[in-house]
């Protein structure tokens, strides 16, 4: 699998798991931008060490238990995505 089939199964699971989850995701710009825009993309990310790159990649959430959630399943897919939240944290104790 490529990068970008491995973000479409991804953005797939969260589609048809959206209920497990407690907050908005913001799916990557990756699997919208056309095929050369793409290539663009990789080639800046090998060359590159500048993070900022990756965001067309990222998949982000509002809490960090659904992030854990998607890379779980991720995990237990064997599919390779990137994934941050924005920070909101409940301690659950």
């Amino acid at each position: 699998m490529g990068p970008l089939d491995n973000i479409v199964a991804g953005v797939a699971w969260l589609r048809q798991n959206a209920g497990l989850l407690r907050g908005k995701v913001v799916e990557p710009a990756f699997p919208n931008m056309d095929a050369k825009e793409q290539q663009e993309l990789l080639e800046r990310i090998r060359s590159s060490t500048d993070e900022e790159e990756k965001y067309p990649l990222l998949f982000t959430f509002d809490f960090q238990e659904d992030m854990e959630v998607f890379l779980n399943m991720a995990a237990e897919e064997d599919l390779r995505v990137n994934a941050m939240f924005l920070g909101r944290w409940v301690d659950s104790q």
